[in-house]
């Protein structure tokens, strides 16, 4: 249910808002941009509420959020109401939302943290499949305000009671230990670890699970956001174009539950090269290639990388800074990474209306991805802290 403020969910809406309010995709993408960092900036607070107030209540708050910030987005006349609207919703929902969600299953799980957690985010694929044909569907039928409309009360029906009845704080709090009901594991449980944010923060492993985060956020998102945009470029029509994103998705849940099952017996920062090696082919299909063939390869890539990171995040901080301090440190965390989302699409909305088309912003993500994955072969894992105060 973050889709509506996923990039996934806003590109469907991209091309009709340009369109209705007469703005070029410069000025819409420098929208999404400052929108997207406002929206981030409080997501320590929230992290560092959740710790201390529990995910049930925040969630609840961040669902109802959620829903006003859809209707909203329904109401909006100018740029700097569109910036107001993307910072609202992108907030809520990549702030806010997916914060707590992660964090719910972090709390819940410490043996099989990677593969309970990218079993969790199989939502966010299975949305990526539905929400932007039903998206399509909605504006042909009431246009892009009336298909706001129709997210906000979706939900207002759905998520928000959920979250309501269902989040919970830690197992510990109701008598119960992580993992409960699960058969034991053959190998010994490695004592979990117990950072604080400071800590953390001066740890390489956290930088470059920031980085990989930051390239994967930057880059998918401008793929995304301009999809229909770049596929035109590669010959591929509005339909077909659709088609792919169904596909991307699929790719994602089976990369997401792939790398979820190899998180609980590899360190993550061994993946990040996995990740960053298809981002980097998902950037040079589309500025070397275009027709049918080459765009299928490069949604394949782009699902592959987007899953196999959504895994490394999901689990990745919990697993070498443990459980205790985890929702500050992933707040902090979710700043360098949307910072990302919300730089991403700059370049290639000025490379789109400058230059015509994609090629040069590409080849330079490509590099840019390569440089990233070989980073992880200069980190090591941090050592348990001697202190977890701050």
């Amino acid at each position: 249910m973050t889709l509506p403020g996923q990039t996934a969910g806003v590109s469907v809406f991209f091309d009709p808002i340009t369109a209705d309010l007469g703005i070029s995709r410069t000025a819409a993408s420098i929208a999404y941009a400052i929108g997207t960092l406002a929206g981030i900036l409080p997501a320590p607070i929230i992290g560092r509420w959740i710790d201390r107030r529990g995910p049930r209540l925040t969630a609840t708050i961040i669902a109802g959020a959620l829903a006003v910030a859809c209707a909203l987005m329904a109401t909006v006349q100018s740029v700097m109401m569109l910036l107001i609207g993307f910072a609202l919703l992108r907030g809520a929902a990549i702030g806010g939302l997916s914060l707590v969600s992660q964090q719910v299953v972090n709390l819940w799980f410490v043996r099989r943290r990677g593969i309970a957690a990218a079993a969790a985010s199989l939502g966010l694929a299975a949305g990526s499949m539905i929400f932007p044909k039903c998206i399509d569907a909605l504006i042909s039928l009431y246009g892009w305000r009336g298909a706001y409309l129709a997210l906000a009360g979706f939900v207002a029906l759905t998520i928000l009671p959920i979250a309501a009845a269902l989040f919970r704080d830690r197992p510990e709090k109701f008598g119960l230990t992580p993992d409960a009901g699960l058969l034991p594991m053959a190998e010994p449980l490695r004592e979990e670890p117990s950072f604080t944010r400071a800590q953390a923060l001066r740890t390489g492993v956290f930088w470059l699970l920031c980085a990989a985060g930051f390239l994967t956020n930057a880059i998918g998102t401008a793929l995304l956001l301009n999809h229909f945009s770049i596929m035109r470029t590669a010959s591929i029509g509005h339909g077909d174009a659709l088609l792919l994103l169904s596909l991307l998705a699929g790719v994602q849940a089976i990369a997401t539950l792939g790398t979820g099952f190899l998180v609980d017996r590899y360190e993550p920062r061994h993946l990040v090269p996995l990740s960053m090696f298809m981002l980097a082919l998902a950037s040079a299909l589309p500025a070397f290639g275009n027709g049918s063939a080459i765009s299928v390869l490069y949604a394949l890539n782009v699902g592959g990388a987007y899953g196999t990171q959504q895994a490394i995040n999901a689990a990745g901080y919990a697993q070498y800074f443990g459980r205790d301090h985890l929702g500050a440190i992933r707040g902090a965390s979710f700043v360098f990474g949307i910072a990302g989302a919300a730089f991403g699409p700059l370049p290639f909305a000025a490379s789109a209306d400058w230059t015509g088309g994609y090629a040069a912003v590409l080849t330079g993500c490509c590099a840019l991805c390569l440089v990233g994955g070989a980073g992880a072969f200069a980190v090591s894992r941090p050592s348990s802290p001697a202190t977890s105060r701050e």
